[in-house]
């Protein structure tokens, strides 16, 4: 009983130092924070912080990490949770889970956004960089869209040229780049006029995606 509550106060730090990041990380960039400023957001001593990350670069990296899949499981079970249907279904539901995701949680957006824009300039050290690099490779190996987009393929509900895993990168670059655009930089809604925008956006995706089908086929 006295391990798992010490381990559920050690997750709460942890998740306490990660949200502490990204609220300053979005609200004043990547370069400007300092440990003392994170742990003084959070309430907690830099020696707690040390329990937890190596340096404020690994806290960036962390925290970008955890938004990636965060955002991945979520748009994942969309697909699970229709697991009879076809790939196209399938793609269908997990695009517009998306949306949902970027409504619901738009600073992740924006955090995914800023990290990307700055990662060729940041200075992580090696051992972060093969650290992320393997993250990187694993999550394009095991991209979240390919079941979808295999089983499409497959079942013929699919017919993009594209191999399914360079489809599936196309996606989310796609996706992605509509979704920041989307989300306002200066507050946590979507731009009013933009409130359909990605609606249409994955419109456009499935009837790429769809390929060309006779009248008799639609």
């Amino acid at each position: 009983m006295n391990e798992n509550w010490h381990q559920q106060l050690k997750n709460k730090h942890r998740d306490d130092l990660i949200s502490a990041g990204k609220e300053l990380f979005l609200n004043y960039g990547l370069f400007q924070m300092k440990i003392k400023d994170v742990c003084t957001k959070a309430k907690l001593s830099r020696v707690t912080f040390y329990k937890h990350f190596q340096s404020m670069d690994d806290l960036l990296l962390s925290i970008h990490m955890e938004l990636i899949e965060h955002l991945t499981n979520h748009v994942s079970r969309a697909a699970a949770e229709m697991e009879f249907m076809n790939g196209y279904e399938q793609l269908a539901a997990m695009l517009n889970a998306w949306i949902t995701f970027a409504r619901n949680y738009p600073d992740h957006i924006r955090f995914i956004q800023l990290f990307d824009i700055n990662y060729e300039s940041y200075e992580f050290n090696q051992e972060l960089k093969e650290r992320y690099q393997l993250f990187t490779q694993n999550g394009k190996e095991r991209h979240f869209l390919l079941g979808a987009l295999s089983r499409g393929t497959v079942d013929g509900s699919i017919r993009s040229t594209l191999p399914p895993l360079h489809l599936a990168q196309f996606i989310f670059t796609a996706m992605m780049g509509m979704l920041q655009k989307s989300v306002s930089s200066c507050s946590n809604i979507l731009h009013a006029s933009d409130t359909q925008m990605p609606e249409q956006f994955v419109s456009m995706l499935l009837q790429y995606v769809y390929g060309e089908r006779t009248s008799e086929e639609s």
